[in-house]
């Protein structure tokens, strides 16, 4: 059921772009408005956040009790596609990115901070005259974006059902409806954090495996129990793309010069062999902007290549059991 439900959601994205169809989030809205508004509530946070997720979750619960009681198990397939349409995120990665690139192209700064802006989970994108901070500040904000809006959710489905889903769906949208700085803001991105530490580590693994495993820095973060969600994931993506991390530059300043270069020019040449072989792509100037660019344009097709990966491992898990 879990594969079937999956196959079939991944179908209807392909053939219609998204599942904004399915995606109103006014009821939401409007339940975490009323209970942070009811007296009492308001002076624990936590209280209206686990509300506004356990009342969805039991109407979802008796939903399935109820298919499942007076349709049989075959018909909960009927249930799982829509909940897991509506749980996929807001919004279409591919599209965001493209975007981006077309901005980048034609050199509009202000309008490619705009769009970081509007997709980052919070903090100023980088100066608008500096493009090797925009491109910087794009390849983390798209790592966890494509991240947040598909494989999470797919991780939580394959784990715990359409339950799973809607519950990490709902707590983003529980962290994005709360005024930043505020007690239920930081208490939700608390919440989540929890939520996607498991998933976050296994998204790095499957770049490392789909992309440079030697300078994907999996030990580090694989351990990091502090750093942000999106930091892990930039991490990680830049190190599957042969880029600079934060754990190479701690280790290469301890290097003598000599070795500091010869390392420097190893990683350009080993994310060249990358970007090539995912985009056909060849920098002609070795330019920090061009560089980074490069690397925003590289993440849809090693996003894409894992995304095929795990479908393709829980087919042959579905096989096998």
């Amino acid at each position: 059921m879990i594969f079937l439900s999956l196959v079939a959601v991944l179908a209807i994205v392909y053939w219609l772009g998204s599942a904004s169809i399915l995606q109103y989030d006014g009821w939401f809205k409007w339940l975490i408005s009323r209970l942070q508004k009811i007296p009492g509530l308001s002076a624990a946070p936590v209280l209206p956040l686990a509300l506004a997720l356990l009342i969805p979750l039991s109407v979802l619960v008796l939903a399935f009790l109820l298919v499942h009681q007076l349709a049989g198990k075959q018909w909960l397939f009927f249930l799982y596609v829509p909940v897991l349409l509506y749980s996929l995120g807001r919004g279409n990665i591919l599209t965001d990115v493209q975007e981006y690139i077309a901005l980048a192209t034609r050199g509009d700064t202000v309008a490619a901070a705009q769009l970081l802006d509007r997709l980052s989970t919070g903090g100023p994108a980088a100066d608008v005259s500096d493009w090797r901070g925009l491109h910087t500040e794009a390849l983390k904000v798209f790592a966890y974006r494509g991240f947040e809006r598909m494989f999470a959710v797919l991780f939580w489905f394959f784990i715990a059902g359409p339950f799973g889903a809607l519950l990490y769906r709902l707590s983003v949208l529980y962290r994005d409806f709360s005024e930043d700085g505020s007690d239920a803001a930081t208490t939700a991105g608390k919440w989540l954090w929890l939520l996607e530490l498991p998933s976050v580590r296994l998204m790095g693994v499957t770049w490392a495996f789909v992309g440079n495993f030697e300078t994907c820095p999996l030990r580090k973060n694989l351990l990091d129990m502090h750093s942000p969600s999106d930091y892990i994931l930039n991490e990680c993506l830049r190190g599957a793309l042969g880029a600079s991390t934060d754990c190479s530059a701690a280790a290469m300043a301890q290097m003598a010069p000599v070795e500091k270069a010869e390392m420097q020019e190893e990683m350009e040449e080993e994310t060249q062999d990358i970007i090539e072989d995912l985009t056909g792509d060849v920098i002609t100037t070795h330019s920090e902007p061009a560089y980074s660019f490069a690397l925003v344009k590289s993440s849809v097709p090693l996003y894409s290549r894992s995304l095929l990966f795990w479908i393709c491992a829980i087919a042959f898990a579905t096989l096998i059991v």
